[in-house]
This record gives C-alpha cells, structure tokens and sequence, in this order.
C-alpha cells in the first residue's frame, strides 16, 4: 500500500472518530435532558410522551455512530498490517487516534451510565402510572414501554478492540 494512501487512509479514521465524538455528544446531551425530564414536575404522561419523542432523536445519532463503526472498521481491517508492518511511520496520525479513541470511550461510559439511570427512573415511573390505570391502558402502555438502549447499539467496542489489537505493537 502506498504512503498516500495510507496517510488519506488514517485521515478518514481520524475524521470517523470525530464525526462518532460528535454524535456521541449529542446522544449524551439528549440522554442528560431526558434525565432533567424524569426529574421534572411535568405530570407523568407528559414525561412519557416527551421522553419518548427524545428516543426518536437520538436514535438518528445511534444510527449515525453504527455507521462510523463500521467504516472504522473497514479502513482499519485495509490498514491494519501496514501500521503493523510500519509502526514507526505513522506515530503522530497512531497516537492522534488513540486520543480520539479515549474520548470516545469516555463518551460510551458516560451515556452508559446516564442510560441505566434513566432506565431505572423511568422503569419505576411507568409501574407506578400502570398501577393507578385499567388493566387494557396497562396492557397498551406496557406495549409502549421504550426498549432500553442497549449499549452495545450505540458504544460498539468491536471497534476499539479491533483498534487495540492493531495498536498493542506501538
């Protein structure tokens, strides 16, 4: 593989991770608000409703970080055993993207525990608006009932493992 193609290569990571830092934060601001949500005095099927339409938004971020994961993890399976092969020539563009790594990581354990917490609210929000209702609004609320996000959606460590494992040599 050629240098250039190996220097553009490790520029598209780079920005890859940036675009995924981006959209991790805007996913970590929305989880953050719902949490305010869940907090706030708004009367419960409000906080539902509202938490709900948020799901929607920030399901368009996860979507967006699944997409970076996965030309991560294409650019990096094509570079991969140049980096191996040349650690020395890349340092600088290497250690940039282990920094934009970190953050990331840092961002998925941030929205991770934000989620659990809200997951947790709003899990005991929702038993006590279906105990004071008829068993038929049980049953379709139950149905409404949002999905916890699982981490995995969102925090895909496939791609960091794939980085680590290219960068335990540098």
């Amino acid at each position: 593989m050629e240098m250039d193609s190996i220097k553009i290569e490790l520029k598209l990571l780079t920005e890859c991770l940036k675009k995924k830092e981006h959209a991790l934060r805007q996913i970590a601001s929305i989880t953050e608000n719902q949490g305010d949500l869940l907090a706030s005095s708004l009367e419960k099927g409000e906080v539902y409703s509202f938490f709900m339409q948020m799901n929607v938004e920030k399901q368009s971020f996860i979507e967006l970080v699944l997409q970076y994961d996965q030309v991560f993890e294409n650019v990096l399976a094509k570079i991969g055993p140049e980096l191996d092969a040349n650690p020395s020539k890349h340092v600088e563009q290497v250690r940039i993207l282990q920094d934009l790594i970190r953050v990331v990581m840092d961002l998925d354990v941030q929205i991770r525990v934000s989620e659990d917490s809200n997951s947790q609210i709003l899990t005991t929000t929702l038993d006590k608006i279906q105990g004071g209702q008829s068993n038929q609004t049980n049953e379709n609320q139950a149905s409404d009932k949002p999905e916890a996000i699982d981490s995995g959606e969102y925090g895909s460590n496939k791609v960091i493992d794939a980085y680590k494992n290219q960068s335990k040599r540098y």
